[in-house]
């Protein structure tokens, strides 16, 4: 499925309308379903939609006390590291909303080694979810195509009887746990945000028949499927 393409003059104006979908969304999810799931993802452009998130009007127009926060995918560090993606959405936004601290469902990094916290949180998404998808699924792009931390030629790309997996990256030397396919696939909604003029490369490539198998590539999503970009990272 390919994605509907929002493109906006630039990076603020693609924070703003972003905003607006989110709040619409939770709306939505709350009118029809009384609950709002929602994965959160690291990254510049995300954190400037929490953060406006948490300004009015935005941040009343939402009941968030329906609203549970899910990440799509985490560095293993400890949450008060600079590189945690919740470290980040809590300073950007959770700390500045009423939401209930037992609605944020961060990834427990520091409770383990990698695979284990997979399983973790695996579990937990199953014990909160049932057999429901999320809602939304927030992501961002990486210059070679990864979504999550799904990266390319790792075994992560490949895992399908899971929710959450673990992979160890070695251009950052670092364990990650990540979403799976499966897992963003089944959401009612992806949104895909791309800014900049450094992604302007990116998306060139997999807006093209020349490169294939990227991870971005590989996404199928069942429900509605957004890319979010600015001007600078369409320009290609």
């Amino acid at each position: 499925m390919k994605a509907e393409q929002k493109v906006m003059p630039d990076a603020q104006s693609l924070i703003e309308a972003a905003t607006e979908q989110f709040v619409v969304s939770a709306r939505s999810a709350i009118a029809k379903r009384g609950v709002f799931h929602v994965a959160l993802a690291g990254g510049s452009t995300p954190k400037g939609l929490y953060q406006k998130l948490a300004t009015s009007p935005y941040v009343e127009q939402i009941d968030w006390s329906r609203v549970h926060l899910f990440f799509g995918d985490e560095r293993c560090v400890l949450p008060t590291h600079s590189d945690s993606n919740y470290k980040m959405a809590s300073e950007a936004m959770i700390d500045h909303i009423a939401i209930p601290q037992e609605n944020v469902h961060r990834m427990p990094t520091e409770e383990g080694v990698a695979p284990d916290v997979a399983i973790r949180y695996g579990r937990k998404m199953q014990e909160i979810l049932g057999e429901e998808p999320l809602d939304l699924v927030l992501l961002g792009l990486g210059p070679d195509g990864h979504i999550a931390s799904l990266f390319p030629d790792t075994p992560a790309l490949d895992v399908t009887d899971t929710k959450t997996t673990s992979l160890y990256v070695e251009k950052f030397e670092s364990w990650r746990v990540t979403m799976t396919y499966p897992t963003i696939n089944a959401a009612r909604q992806v949104i895909v945000f791309i800014a900049g003029k450094a992604k302007a490369a990116i998306v060139k490539d997999i807006t093209s028949d020349a490169v294939k198998g990227l991870p971005i590539q590989r996404l199928a999503p069942q429900g509605d499927y957004f890319w979010y970009m600015d001007a600078a990272a369409a320009g290609q």
